[in-house]
């Protein structure tokens, strides 16, 4: 009995040693072993749909997995969002977030189906990019100090279009607008594209949208370009200066684009997905594809974005509630 005892511990302890090396490979698998969903909470073939598109193309080679794009537009992001959310938070599903559906939306919007401070993991920051304030070519003025004489000299308050109430083109116009100290008339649209096809005809006589979406139409003649929100010029336009150099600092601003995931993701998945995509941004031929796009390549890790997530939250927060902006 004794040696049967033994012999039976022998080929237990045999059979356990077995099993860990059979099941190690499975058990410690690097990631990703699949394909990855990327949500895009817009509509293909724009400018976010484009820069992430360069971003993944760069991915997939550095990571050895494919990255599925998957343009779900709709609800001013809040579909894509949701979508992100409510996703199993094992790494192989993420998606972009910007700061117009992320911060803006938050504050500004009566309700959503997801709480962006809860439900999602952020990743990483991609990109920058500054706004510019357009005129149409029939309001008579060049330059910012112009636009503010004439709105303060004209009883009638100009129009000015966005991409709907409570959009971060709404906030924005509206922090120029009060920091410039003149009265102008808010008119929604259900896109930026729609605001901007009026304001070159001449039905809004100003707007502020992004950079890369208003560059076509100033190059073309259709629209007049004042100064940008960001902290520099643009070198897609040169000659165009800042909201600062245009004597309006308070109204500088820019947008940005990140990597968010459901809540609780892995910290493992977090760090690498953290880690390629900075090495991937820094890429000289990413940025110059980005840069083409009218994007800054502007790389940020987990934590650094978390922390821009929850300054901007502030910021925006106190010009949302001051100017007591509501979403539709």
């Amino acid at each position: 009995m004794a040696m049967q005892s033994g012999v039976t511990r022998r080929l237990a302890a045999w059979t356990s040693v077995l099993c860990l090396l059979g099941c190690w490979p499975a058990a410690q698998a690097a990631y990703p072993e699949r394909p990855i969903r990327w949500i895009i909470p817009a509509a293909a073939g724009g400018g976010a749909d484009a820069a992430v598109r360069v971003v993944t193309a760069a991915l997939t080679k550095r990571m050895g997995q494919p990255f599925v794009l998957d343009n779900r537009p709709g609800a001013a992001g809040a579909i894509g969002l949701n979508a992100i959310a409510k996703a199993a938070p094992d790494g192989y599903t993420i998606g972009t977030a910007n700061l117009s559906n992320f911060v803006v939306a938050s504050i500004a919007a009566r309700q959503l189906p997801y709480r962006p401070a809860q439900d999602f993991t952020p990743i990483a920051r991609l990109t920058t990019q500054p706004n510019l304030l357009g005129v149409a070519t029939s309001l008579p003025v060049h330059s910012v100090a112009e636009l503010t004489t004439y709105a303060k000299s004209h009883p009638s308050p100009l129009f000015y279009g966005s991409s709907g109430s409570g959009s971060a083109l709404h906030v924005v116009t509206e922090l120029f607008r009060t920091s410039a100290g003149i009265e102008l008339t808010h008119v929604p649209y259900k896109s930026s594209v729609a605001a901007g096809t009026d304001l070159a005809a001449g039905q809004v006589q100003l707007m502020i949208d992004n950079l890369s979406t208003m560059v076509p139409n100033v190059k073309g003649g259709r629209i007049r370009a004042l100064a940008t929100t960001g902290p520099k010029r643009s070198p897609l336009l040169p000659n165009v200066p800042t909201m600062a150099e245009a004597g309006v600092p308070a109204a500088e601003m820019l947008t940005w684009g990140g990597v968010v995931g459901p809540a609780a993701l892995p910290e493992e998945v977090v760090s690498r997905l953290s880690a390629e995509i900075t090495a991937v941004l820094k890429d000289p031929a990413v940025v110059r594809q980005l840069n083409d796009l009218g994007y800054e390549s502007a790389p940020q890790n987990a934590a650094q974005f978390a922390e821009l997530i929850k300054s901007d939250n502030a910021r925006w927060g106190a010009v949302i509630r001051r100017g007591n902006i509501k979403a539709d």
